[in-house]
């Protein structure tokens, strides 16, 4: 059983992570007030497993995408930005009737509300080339956005299936909302059983409200193990993150940067620096504070295609350490 005190080495692939998923436009807004107050929008590139990807991307690892758009003037915004960052494209799906799904964000330095028109997204489908894709990557990566309505629901769990068959280290961000499910509420037993098959999951307070309701940080990350859960990742905003594999004393990791801009991303700036620790061989709680040192620069931004330094630049900024074995010199 992985621990936070342990690393991992992966076999060659040609990839090193492919993600499932929502690419998106996020209208967020130029005034902090609640979303129905807000009347300015500005265009930002968004979706939470394509932000994981670029942040990756930027952080010098190679990176393949699944995922469907509209074949609109939007759907061609998206698909350049992701060619021009070198995500692997060759699993995007273009759909000739529904169009690129939309998202309006309130700007904020707390976690954000917001409101999804959907479209192209659902309708992602199974073929060869997916699993092809899985077969040829380190990590397999999804969220639960994507999840909440079929075929895409269906696709994610054969692409999951398939990942779990082959070994691959399965990372899984449980961000359920029962408004987005026609299940409603029902819809957290498909959450749960797939947090008890992945290797490592980050929900935020607010991802663990909605599944459990109101309780302290401590009692959520027992629900989680409860639930099956091997490695939690709890978000605690401002207050850093809490570490845990269900053995081992938790263990909290505060902010590593107080100066806030905007907070959009920021989980998914995690990820990306928390995978990217996973791949170089740091020890899980090494990776986690990998992954704060990256939310780090890219909260001091608008957007969640904000810049973030060079990975060596991050690590001697935040003094990760590298241990011996590790690859952080490939």
């Amino acid at each position: 059983m992985l621990t936070i005190h342990d690393s991992l080495s992966f076999a060659e692939n040609d990839f090193d992570i492919t993600a499932y998923g929502e690419v998106l436009l996020d209208m967020i807004s130029r005034e902090e007030a609640p979303l129905k107050e807000c009347v300015n929008f500005t265009r930002y590139f968004g979706g939470s497993p394509a932000n994981v990807l670029v942040n990756m991307q930027r952080l010098e690892n190679r990176t393949a995408f699944i995922s469907r758009i509209g074949k609109d003037e939007f759907g061609e915004y998206l698909t350049e930005i992701l060619e021009n960052e070198g995500i692997n494209l060759d699993c995007m799906q273009y759909d000739q009737e529904e169009g690129t799904p939309i998202i309006f964000v309130n700007k904020s330095k707390e976690t954000p509300s917001w409101l999804a028109y959907r479209g192209a997204d659902i309708n992602l489908q199974i073929s060869d080339s997916i699993y092809n894709k899985i077969n040829n990557s380190s990590i397999f990566f999804t969220g639960s956005f994507i999840l909440s309505k079929n075929p895409a629901r269906s696709t994610a769990i054969k692409a999951i299936e398939y990942a779990i068959k082959k070994d691959k280290f399965f990372a899984f961000d449980p961000s359920f909302r029962a408004n987005l499910w026609p299940e409603g509420s029902k819809g957290s037993k498909i959450i749960r059983e797939l947090i008890a098959q992945a290797d490592v999951i980050k929900p935020s307070l607010d991802d663990a409200y909605h599944l459990y309701g109101q309780d302290h940080p401590e009692n959520y990350i027992k629900k989680y193990h409860n639930d099956g859960a091997k490695i939690v990742i709890l978000s605690l905003g401002k207050d850093g993150v809490i570490l845990s594999d269900g053995s081992n004393k938790a263990l909290h990791i505060p902010v590593f940067s107080e100066k806030v801009i905007d907070v959009t991303g920021a989980g998914d700036s995690f990820w990306a620096g928390f995978l990217t620790g996973i791949l170089k061989g740091l020890p899980v709680k090494e990776s986690a504070r990998l992954g704060n040192a990256v939310a780090a620069f890219k909260i001091q931004g608008v957007g969640a295609l904000s810049s973030v330094p060079p990975l060596r630049e991050i690590i001697s900024f935040y003094d990760i350490q590298p241990i011996e074995g590790g690859n952080f010199n490939e």
